[in-house]
């Protein structure tokens, strides 16, 4: 501790001293915030703001399997998020929250499990006004409700399935209306989009606005939305919070679905250079996750449904599996001895539609251009596959009979 001379002025010392106070003031404005309460406390009210938040984006339905879905949604500020959901009620509840704590923001994600294949559940998106997170009394606010909407699980034991594919729609928000309000005016069980959503990821509201927004506006919370990552949203300041909002339930962006006789396949084929390109700057590391998204498409193949099921169709980005290291003769050969019926990408910009043989494939490769959608539809039987263009015009059309797994 620093001492004065007997001799020094009686105005320095009281400068030590008020210094000192300040240095004192954050911890004990700390101490006094965090104040443990008495148990008798406890149940005193805490404050409620008459605040009542908006919900900026409605709901969107991604990632539907046979016995869940994930929901998600946005507020214009900090709320919890809960939705309520049944078969012939609201009378069931899941919450957003991780670890035992709600979550607390603007963008809502919740996760219903424990439902039934193929049945038809309605659900109403909740939300109320977090005011402030304080260690003790947090302050809430009134609570918005969303219109009571519907959807339908998968359903591996159904005979017929359909759905429809739209890729790289570039932060084109009329793009996105022109190509979903079509989907909209038919039955389809799904729809995937394969990729290149945004340029480049710059932030939630960028994500919200190019988008999720869209794309929930035009399914109208009833038609589930399939997801696979693009090379695009690898890029950008935001590209790795991107997870959360557009992740499968697994938190991954490869996954595995079945809907009726088709067994689909989601594979992530990453950027479209290698990692030591300069324009990544080192910033990529796509090897290793490459090697393990390999294994999980190899695992993937190898199950039962594979082979039980009348068509596996696998769903990515990158027609060629994207740049992979020189291993890209081993995505096709696994395709390959699994007998995989068709490969859906996009990428290019532009249709093609790859014959078998071609590029060593033993399967048709169907590149969907950038303003067009694929439908697929399928029984026991066959594998019907058409592309139109935005408006509505047959670019190609084909059948693909079942063949002996």
């Amino acid at each position: 501790m620093h001492e004065f001379p007997k001799a020094a002025p009686r105005r320095a010392r009281l400068a030590l001293a008020a210094a000192g106070l300040l240095l004192a003031l954050p911890a004990l404005a700390a101490t006094k915030q965090t104040r443990p309460f008495h148990d008798d406390e406890a149940d005193a009210p805490y404050k409620v703001w008459d605040s009542t938040p908006a919900i900026t984006m409605p709901p969107l339905l991604l990632d539907v399997s046979d016995r869940s879905v994930v929901v998600e949604w946005m507020t214009d500020g900090d709320a919890d998020g809960i939705v309520r959901y049944g078969e012939h009620g609201l009378d069931h509840t899941a919450i957003a929250g991780h670890e035992g704590l709600v979550d607390v923001g603007g963008f809502h994600r919740v996760v219903i499990d424990g439902l039934e294949p193929g049945h038809t559940y309605q659900y109403q998106v909740v939300s109320r006004r977090v005011v402030a997170v304080r260690p003790y009394w947090p302050e809430r606010g009134n609570t918005v409700q969303g219109e009571v909407r519907r959807f339908t699980t998968l359903d591996p034991a159904r005979a017929t399935a359909r759905f429809a594919v739209v890729t790289d729609t570039h932060e084109k928000v009329p793009r996105i209306h022109a190509l979903l309000g079509a989907v909209r005016r038919t039955p389809e069980d799904f729809v995937a989009h394969l990729g290149d959503a945004v340029n480049w990821a710059a932030s939630e509201q960028q994500l919200e606005d190019v988008f999720l927004a869209p794309t929930a506006g035009d399914l109208g919370g009833t038609v589930p939305l399939l997801y696979v990552r693009g090379n695009h949203e690898y890029r950008g300041p935001f590209a790795r919070a991107l997870g959360p909002y557009l992740h499968a339930q697994d938190d991954r962006y490869d996954f595995v679905r079945d809907d009726g006789p088709l067994h689909l396949v989601a594979v992530d084929t990453g950027e479209d250079k290698p990692d030591d390109t300069n324009v990544y700057a080192g910033l990529d590391d796509l090897r290793d996750y490459r090697r393990e998204g390999l294994a999980r498409f190899g695992a993937a193949l190898a199950g039962a449904r594979t082979r039980g099921a009348p068509f596996t169709v696998v769903l990515g980005h990158q027609p060629d599996w994207g740049w992979t290291g020189g291993d890209n003769a081993e995505w096709t050969r696994l395709a390959n001895r699994a007998r995989v019926d068709l490969f859906i990408a996009g990428h290019e910009h532009r249709f093609m539609h790859i014959r078998p043989g071609e590029r060593g494939n033993d399967f048709p490769i169907l590149v969907v251009g950038q303003d067009q959608v694929a439908w697929v539809e399928a029984d026991a039987r066959t594998l019907k596959v058409k592309v139109t263009d935005a408006a509505g015009r047959v670019v190609d059309a084909f059948e693909l009979p079942r063949r002996r797994k």
